[in-house]
């Protein structure tokens, strides 16, 4: 029987983007704090819902990836579920907030999810195979990132040096699950 887990993320999903509509009369006034707070969170969960809900099957495809047998270095399909369910939510939460006070800050969490939908979209074109969450990553992480990054240039004054340690700093982030197999591999010394 399928987990109902990754049900959660979509339920937080329709939660933000409920509140999101609701409160969009407020876009004009603070368009940031919905860029990061609401739409963010509300494509962080539709992304995991791709990955590990419908159609799923992102473990087994990201195990793929790699040249050695990684299969026992990759948290559960479970574990894996709270944690893009629970975890990352709130870690997510938590930075976008800070990231609406920050604005580097903010955009390198964005970048962090840009990162990750580039990804998708590279490989599933490399390979022309699907890797799951490809849609969610291509038509919700790239041009949320790419639209937030426009307005904190616009109106945030963020500068050069600025952008470029948020896009540094979450391209980075973005490869801590790969960084987290190699070195799990060097430690088992598999």
């Amino acid at each position: 029987m399928p987990s109902l887990i990754p049900c959660i993320s979509l339920a937080i999903a329709g939660g933000f983007a409920l509140v999101a509509w609701k409160r969009r009369s407020e876009f004009a006034a603070r368009p940031y704090f919905h860029w990061f707070i609401y739409l963010h969170l509300a494509a962080v969960g539709l992304h995991q819902f791709e990955e590990y809900g419908w159609p799923g099957g992102f473990r087994d495809a990201f195990v793929g990836l790699f040249p050695f047998a990684a299969d026992t270095l990759v948290p559960s399909l479970p574990v894996l579920e709270l944690f893009n369910s629970f975890g990352l939510m709130l870690i997510f939460g938590l930075l976008g907030w800070l990231g609406t006070r920050i604005t580097w800050l903010g955009l390198g969490l964005l970048f962090v999810n840009f990162g990750n939908g580039f990804f998708h979209l590279v490989f599933s074109v490399v390979r022309q195979a699907y890797m799951p969450g490809a849609i969610t990553g291509t038509l919700l992480y790239l041009p949320l990132a790419l639209l937030a990054t426009r307005h904190a240039v616009r109106h945030d004054g963020i500068g050069a040096s600025r952008l470029l340690l948020a896009f540094a700093m979450g391209t980075a982030a973005s490869f801590l699950p790969f960084i987290h197999v190699w070195l799990a591999r060097g430690l088992v010394g598999n």
